[in-house]
């Protein structure tokens, strides 16, 4: 593996998503107020027409509430439809992502995965913060019904290309084979460790009961790719981080107005509902995708993301200038997990520098 290697980076994946719809907010064909069913019904990409929580069909998902975790969209991985959607073998056809999105928010008898209970919290839409996957791979899905155009494609055209991100892609297949680093997942006497539950349907080679060490996983991949499914390089995600510490610009290209991108690097979410929150992490601050976690100092805006056999970091220090990237092909403990520090260290250095 190397800097220029490309592998699934996880939920990072979330900050070029929430770009391809800040994009679209900035030229007029979105609004942060936008009630999501204003857009779906009008979709010319079939996906669900209409999404609202059952426990309060009156209250609208609004856009904004997608990219700052607000909905109360759930996202149950194991078991269920989302742990499912990965798997090894052929990229999905562009559509499925629309026809997965429909089928868990759409009540049944039409939506075939749709639970109230499990895809839902009883929250009230913009009154509870929690992070959501699937929240992402639904602003995607508002990406394609604003544009007509398939969610990877337009992301390419739009975001990665002219950020001069020339190796990375939603399609896995858009990249060159011999640039792929693979994931591995990571076992102690048999027992796999890290942070993801064990798929070993997507593991090629059999696992002793007794095996120590790394395996490495076949190319999966998965319909849902908004929420964690791009596929980058450390080379690429730190073009990505001087993006942002461009406000938008970087080599003189525009890919977000600054004003948008200053928004999306600033709290979005009252504290009140912050101190309350149900995600995983200590959130202090909650921009549009980036956030900044308890013992962030000022000015530290960041984003996490793995997937099976994946760990990846990228932290921007607005106040000093500089942004660093973390890519790993295998997973990290939630207990030990050396990321942070290691960021830390490549931001003192580049101040230094």
């Amino acid at each position: 593996m190397t800097t220029r290697s490309t592998l699934n980076i996880g939920s990072v994946s979330k900050t070029v998503t929430a770009t391809a719809v800040l994009q679209l907010v900035a030229s007029g064909r979105l609004a942060m107020e936008t009630d999501v069913n204003d857009v779906l019904a009008h979709s010319k990409i079939y996906g669900p027409r209409s999404v609202r929580s059952p426990h309060h069909p009156d209250v609208p998902i609004r856009v904004g509430h997608l990219l700052t975790h607000l909905t109360p969209i759930t996202s149950p991985i194991e078991p269920g439809p989302y742990g499912y959607s990965y798997r090894a073998g052929e990229v999905p056809d562009p559509a499925e992502m629309g026809r997965w999105l429909h089928d868990f928010l759409t009540p049944a008898p039409r939506g075939w995965t749709y639970d109230a209970e499990r895809n839902f919290l009883k929250t009230v839409p913009g009154e509870a913060h929690q992070y959501s996957d699937i929240a992402y791979d639904l602003a995607a899905h508002i990406v394609q019904a604003v544009t007509g155009q398939y969610f990877s494609d337009y992301c390419r055209d739009f975001v990665l290309r002219p950020a001069g991100m020339n190796r990375s892609d939603f399609n896995r297949d858009q990249l060159p084979v011999s640039d792929r680093a693979h994931p591995h997942a990571w076992f102690v006497d048999g027992v796999k460790q890290g942070m993801w539950p064990d798929y070993r349907n997507l593991i090629p080679q059999s696992i002793p009961d007794d095996f120590t060490g790394h395996a490495e996983y076949a190319p999966y991949t998965s319909c849902l790719v908004a929420d964690g499914g791009l596929r980058s390089n450390a080379i690429d995600l730190a073009r990505w981080a001087r993006l942002w510490l461009g406000e938008g610009t970087i080599d003189g290209k525009q890919v977000l107005p600054r004003h948008i991108a200053s928004a999306a690097l600033a709290n979005q979410v009252p504290e009140r509902i912050l101190a309350s929150s149900e995600a995983p992490l200590p959130f202090i601050s909650q921009g549009y995708v980036w956030h900044r976690l308890r013992g962030d100092s000022e000015g530290v805006w960041q984003h996490a993301g793995s997937e099976f056999g994946t760990a990846t970091y990228v932290m921007l220090d607005t106040k000093r200038g500089v942004g660093a990237a973390v890519v790993c092909n295998t997973e990290v403990a939630i207990d030990a997990d050396p990321r942070v520090q290691m960021l830390q260290r490549l931001l003192d250095a580049a101040a230094r520098a």
